[in-house]
């Protein structure tokens, strides 16, 4: 069977992320003919080109990896629903016959709501798909029979079939990235190619997600098998820079060092990155040691905030004398960070929301340029997610109707802080442009890391 996998659009104004869960899903695609296609690499005219590779591979079924469903920043907020959308509709009309299969971490978030609103999907695979997609290929005329899937019943209406069974990320096999260039993304400003360690995460914040598609359990790949991977990436397509896309990259700390020694003992010369927590006990000095004789250029925080209250209130492992100790050590050890933060969490005041810029004016005095400025453009409210303890807050608290599929975006951002946050938002971005700008008059390489 012909396969074709396309990546639809992320953020259109976002840079570009390589499509490693579509080069997982190739990999386990034995006995069919696979090709990728990534339409963020054609963003000037890019359904003239799945057209014509549409036309040219001629695919039994195309798989759809919906990834993003928007992100919003200051001068950066964008809508990938109606994209994605069009995408879908553009292949179901270009090649009526062939079954549009949908997944990827949009599509799992607002499964449901994603069959009602967008008919051209034909079945949807729910979570990790690595197993149960080739099995839904050999099933296309009883989906019924695999797991975590969603069809269409006689009427149209959508069937889930139900939880499927954990994969063990350590027995897949590695990624083809073989079906794809990576030219274009080590192009980017950005740091787009990523790996993965680890899936799966420990914590429990009350806005995240990530625990409802992978799960509370951590499953690891050896330190071996992630730096094989990470050798290969380097020797096979010249990839010196890469973000390990896992929840959190230092839980557990030794799974996290022992990769750093394997990178080492290799001589493996490579410029990496990673979300790390903020808990002092996840950050010890050995493996601040490691990180940085392993090629670990940035440490990305997303704490969302700094004030103890509202750390309690979003439930998080650690408290404002850790996000200190995250300075002291990324000074001690001269590490370049990013923080994320939120603005108007639940129970904010203007008391905690200067602490978060009181936060940032030290880290800045302590850091210097280490700090790195992309932080300001990662101030925003909280994006309300489904299946998250923050949407039945918010709809407890009034701030979403109940029937809400939050497909377009809802933040909890209420009251009149809202107000405060916009200019926050607003001198962010413009500080961010200047800087920009200054650094393009120099010449000097603008780079941060996405998430």
């Amino acid at each position: 069977m012909k396969v074709l996998l396309v990546q639809a659009f992320t953020a259109l104004d976002m840079e570009l992320v390589y499509p490693i869960g579509l080069a997982y899903l190739a990999a386990h695609l034995d006995d069919h003919e696979v090709e990728i296609f990534d339409l963020n690499l054609h963003r000037d005219d890019p359904f003239v080109q799945l057209g014509r590779h549409l036309d040219a591979f001629d695919p039994d079924v195309v798989g759809i990896s919906l990834r993003n469903m928007k992100v919003g920043m200051p001068n950066l907020h964008t809508d990938d629903f109606a994209p994605q959308q069009q995408t879908i509709e553009f292949i179901k009309d270009r090649k009526p016959g062939i079954p549009v299969v949908a997944g990827g971490t949009a599509f799992s978030l607002y499964s449901e709501a994603m069959m009602r609103r967008v008919p051209g999907i034909d079945v949807g695979v729910w979570g990790e798909a690595e197993h149960r997609f080739p099995q839904l290929l050999e099933n296309l005329d009883a989906p019924e029979a695999v797991p975590g899937v969603y069809y269409r019943d006689s009427e149209g209406e959508p069937v889930f079939t139900g939880s499927p069974p954990t994969v063990d990320f350590s027995a897949l096999r590695p990624p083809r990235r073989d079906l794809l260039g990576h030219g274009p993304y080590l192009q980017s400003s950005f740091v787009s190619v990523g790996i993965q360690a680890k899936r799966g995460c420990a914590l429990q914040c009350v806005h995240c997600s990530d625990v409802f598609l992978v799960g509370h359990n951590i499953r690891s790949r050896t330190a071996k098998d992630v730096v094989d991977e990470m050798e290969h990436m380097v020797h096979e397509y010249g990839v010196r820079q890469m973000f390990f896309c896992d929840q959190i990259f230092n839980i557990p700390v030794s799974h996290s060092i022992d990769i750093c020694k394997e990178i080492v003992d290799r001589g493996l010369k490579v410029q990496w990155s990673a979300w790390f927590n903020e808990h002092r006990k996840t950050l010890p000095d050995e493996l601040m040691v490691w990180l940085k004789r392993a090629g670990c250029g940035l440490l990305s925080f997303s704490p969302d905030h700094v004030d103890d209250r509202m750390l309690k209130r979003l439930d998080k492992n650690f408290r404002y004398s850790d996000m200190l100790y995250t300075v002291e050590i990324a000074k001690k050890h001269d590490m370049d960070v990013e923080y994320s933060f939120f603005l108007n969490s639940p129970g904010e005041d203007m008391k905690s929301l200067f602490a978060i810029l009181k936060f940032l004016i030290h880290a800045r005095l302590q850091l210097g340029k280490r700090l790195r400025l992309f932080t300001l453009l990662m101030m925003q409210p909280i994006r309300i997610y489904p299946h998250t303890r923050l949407a039945e807050m918010a709809r407890e608290a009034g701030i979403i109707p109940p029937d809400h599929d939050l497909i377009e975006g809802q933040y909890w951002n209420p009251g009149t802080l809202q107000y405060a946050v916009k200019g926050i938002q607003s001198g962010a971005a413009s500080l961010y442009e200047l800087r920009k700008r200054w650094q393009s008059i120099r010449g000097d390489t603008f780079q941060s890391v996405n998430r």
